[in-house]
């Protein structure tokens, strides 16, 4: 392979990389505010005569959530590591 091609092809994965971290911090974001709302909509259950039997689905949706926003960042932060340092997983 050419250094031009090499090249060319270290810019193609370090460009998809950049993009698949901003989708999974986007998708992160996105999670995080689903899940401070399904905890906002629990602490608001209790005001409401019949929000008891609606909060045990509030604390589903916000733990889900929140546990969903921490695996995206997870993967993000891989992403990120791969893209910045593509000799280490050469190796492997």
């Amino acid at each position: 392979m050419r250094p031009v091609d090499e090249e060319r092809e270290h810019q193609r994965l370090y460009v998809a990389l950049t993009r698949r971290a901003t989708l999974f911090g986007a998708l992160a974001l996105i999670a995080l505010i689903i899940s401070a709302v399904n905890f906002l909509a629990l602490i608001h259950a209790f005001w409401q005569p019949m929000g008891v039997f609606n909060m045990p689905l509030y604390l589903l949706f916000a733990v889900v959530a929140l546990w969903a926003a921490v695996n995206f960042l997870r993967t993000r932060r891989r992403a990120l590591e791969y893209r910045d340092h593509p000799e280490r997983f050469l190796d492997e």
